[in-house]
Parts: C-alpha cells; sequence; structure tokens
C-alpha cells in the first residue's frame, strides 16, 4: 500500500475566492490540471485493481455499488488516503465547509462502455421550496453542507462521457424533473469535459449526472467527498464500522482529524 501522492499546492487567496463564489452562484467549479501523471496513475491502478477484485464484487454489499461506485478508497490503497490531504483539495475544503470539516465518503468511479446517465442531486434535498417558489434567493444561498471534489483519472470528453452539471441548479429546492436535459432558469447541461488529473469540485446539491460512455475504454474518477462536521461520515456498515488499524500508521493530525478523529465539541 505504497503512495506517491504529493502534498500539492493550495490556492492562493485570489483564486480560492473566486472559485468559492463560482461555487455559490453556479454551484460547481473547474480547477484545471492539479495531479502529476504518476499521481494520476498510481490512483488509476488502484480503482481498476479494485473494479477488478474478486473480493469485492463477489459480496453484492460489499465495498461497492452496483460494481460502478468503490466505496472507502482510503481503505484500499494509501494513495487514495493520502489524497485526502492533497492541496488544493483540502485548503479548499477547508475554507468551504470549516476548519473542522471530515471526509463524509470516499469512492472512486469507473463506468464501463454504456454505463452513466440518470440527472439527480446526491443524497437528501437538503433545501426543499414549496412548488409555487421560483427558487432560493442567490444573495442568501443556502451553505454548502456537502462538497465532492473529483479529478478524472482518464480523459473525458463527449464519447467517453464526462461529469455534466446544470449551472446554478443547487438553489432550485427540488430535484430535476425526468428526462435527458433538464434546466433551471433557461440554463441547461453543460458538460465538463477533462483532462486525465485535472479536478472540478461541486456542491452535492446541484443537478448532475455522469454521461453515458460511448467508448469501449473504462472510464475513471477519483477524488473524495467532504463535508461540515455535523454532516455524518458515510462509511459502511455505518454503525458497525470498524477504521482498519493500517489507516492510522502515518496518518498527520490534519489526516487524522479529517478521518474523524475529532476534539469533543458541543455534543461530546
Amino acid at each position: 500500500m505504497g503512495t506517491i501522492i504529493g502534498a500539492g499546492a493550495a490556492f492562493d487567496a485570489t483564486d480560492t475566492a473566486r472559485i468559492m463564489a463560482a461555487l455559490k452562484t453556479d454551484g460547481y467549479a473547474h480547477l484545471g490540471p492539479v495531479l502529476h501523471q504518476d499521481e494520476v496513475e498510481v490512483l488509476r491502478e488502484a480503482v481498476v485493481r479494485k473494479a477488478e477484485d474478486p473480493r469485492i464484487l463477489a459480496d453484492p454489499e460489499g465495498d461497492h455499488i452496483r460494481g460502478i461506485s468503490l466505496m472507502r478508497m482510503f481503505e484500499y490503497d494509501n494513495a487514495f488516503r493520502d489524497l485526502i490531504v492533497r492541496d488544493p483539495f483540502v485548503s479548499l475544503a477547508e475554507a468551504v465547509l470549516g476548519d473542522d470539516c471530515h471526509v463524509m465518503a470516499q469512492n472512486a468511479l469507473i463506468y464501463g462502455e454504456g454505463q452513466g446517465g440518470g440527472w439527480h442531486v446526491d443524497d437528501a434535498l437538503q433545501f426543499p421550496l414549496p412548488a409555487e417558489a421560483e427558487s432560493h434567493d442567490p444573495e442568501c444561498a443556502p451553505p454548502c453542507l456537502v462538497m465532492q471534489i473529483f479529478t478524472p483519472l482518464t480523459d473525458m470528453d463527449a464519447k467517453a462521457g464526462c461529469t455534466q452539471v446544470v449551472p446554478g441548479s443547487h438553489l432550485s429546492g427540488r430535484r430535476p424533473d425526468a428526462g435527458d436535459s433538464p434546466s433551471f432558469r433557461g440554463q441547461g447541461p453543460i458538460s465538463l469535459e477533462a483532462k486525465a488529473g485535472e479536478a472540478y469540485l461541486f456542491n452535492n446539491q446541484i443537478w448532475h449526472q455522469g454521461a453515458k460512455n460511448q467508448s469501449t475504454t473504462p472510464r475513471v474518477l477519483g477524488g473524495v467527498t467532504y463535508s461540515r462536521r455535523f454532516v455524518a461520515q458515510r462509511f459502511y456498515p455505518f454503525v458497525d464500522y470498524q477504521m482498519p488499524a493500517h489507516i492510522w500508521e502515518g496518518a498527520s493530525a490534519r489526516l487524522q482529524r479529517l478521518l474523524g478523529r475529532h476534539e469533543k465539541g458541543a455534543y461530546g
């Protein structure tokens, strides 16, 4: 379980403010190139290895969702564990979610030929609105509680498919309508085409999907889902989950906190 994930570099104050403004207004931001090629390769190899691991796929209640979303990658390879504290990921997470934020989940995605599609918001609709309300006020937007940072580990384009979002739809207060092209305030979907090693982030309330892979090569994504501290971590099997001892070996205090080793707070 070796790793070659570096420390990376945080964005300066100006770029951080720009990204946070885009997240508030648009619900997403493209970060551009982030990972080095050797980092991309070690992360991609770990995803493919886990996707092909018969011990994983033999158990439908195991470390995957439909064989596409591979759960708790920090357990499987230290490269993913160390990605949690790689900049600019971690500094952006702390700027948006607070210095006591943590990892809510760390799932990698692998889409084979023909897989993908399905517009959604992740998990619960956090700030629902009644039908007569047009949207939340952009000037007083609900806070971002859960933020996904993805880094493609293979190139994503129109043929391979890519993440698609409807800008501003995190303010809608509702789930997307059924169909292939939802729109919000006259704005339809846009595609976040990206090269391997680039990164983008989004509020988990934005309408999004992974477009269908129309190529014969698997599309692979890594990343981290961060949340505010009061949002429960989603480490299956939840209350019965036990963090493996090897995760803590060599882990910095920052990484330990992000994995859930918090100081006492208001409720304990």
